[in-house]
């Protein structure tokens, strides 16, 4: 019996055309709901840029920063993992002499380790405004949970200098770095634990190669037909794209709903 459902944001939840949840999988959401499913977001987006879901669906908990951060509704933290802080330190030190976009983030703010054009465009995307310059002495009381590196994946080499580090995804010319022991499954285990749920009890959905961990590890890994082929390598189950009903598809397939699930009000 399924217990919990995790699903990541863009290209999962968000159709990469329309950049809205389709009504299917927002329909099955709310039947999942009275199911008693409890339904949780699994995202490599900081917190900051979640918050416009709380307008779509109340979630029950939302594990971000690609499994460093997570917290259920109320903003309980359940799990938490930082970088060390002689990483952040050799970071600041690296990115003025490679020159390359950083961003820095924390538990619930985020800078620049210097003013960019490309950072503040990523900002003015998410409808944020542009984070200040890192001032390192923050590092003593607030610790770091991901740094993003504007860069390609042929240009991780320039990340070499930093150890015990894991990219964990690409897209746009960004990289998410995580410490090493981290991972969207690493927060998914910590909140399932949190709730006594079991392994073969967790189902997820992830279209990217930042969602390939979690998809093996769960009991039931979904990837959407849209997403990379890492995801689908590791998942237990491709469904068709999330604009072609992919959420919903999956649901019904595996027998968590039923289309008269779908059918009450």
């Amino acid at each position: 019996m399924v217990k919990a459902i995790f699903f990541d944001i863009d290209g999962t939840l968000l159709d990469p055309v329309t950049k809205k949840v389709p009504l299917s999988a927002l329909a099955s959401l709310k039947a999942l709901r009275r199911k008693g499913v409890r339904l949780f977001v699994a995202t490599g987006r900081f917190p900051g840029m979640t918050t416009f879901l709380e307008k779509i669906f109340p979630f029950d908990g939302f594990i971000t920063l690609n499994g460093q951060l997570a917290a259920d509704r109320q903003g309980q933290v359940l799990h938490r993992m930082a970088h060390r802080p002689e990483v952040i330190r050799k970071l600041v030190e690296l990115v003025p002499q490679a020159g390359f976009p950083c961003l820095i983030i924390e538990e619930d703010r985020c800078f620049a380790v210097e003013d960019c054009q490309v950072i503040r465009d990523h900002f003015a995307w998410a409808g944020l405004p542009a984070p200040e310059v890192y001032p390192i002495d923050r590092l003593k009381e607030h610790p770091v949970l991901q740094f993003l590196a504007y860069i390609y994946p042929d240009q991780i080499p320039v990340l070499a200098p930093l150890e015990h580090i894991a990219v964990t995804g690409s897209a746009h010319g960004i990289l998410d770095v995580i410490p090493e022991e981290g991972g969207k499954e690493v927060g998914i285990a910590a909140v399932a634990k949190h709730y006594g749920w079991q392994r073969e009890e967790i189902l997820v959905f992830g279209d990217g190669p930042n969602d390939a961990e979690m998809l093996r590890w769960a009991g039931i890994g979904v990837a959407l037909g849209n997403g990379v082929e890492e995801a689908k390598a590791a998942a237990d189950y491709v469904t068709t794209p999330v604009g072609e009903d992919g959420v919903k598809n999956a649901l019904v397939h595996l027998g968590v709903l039923t289309e008269q699930d779908l059918m009450e009000p």
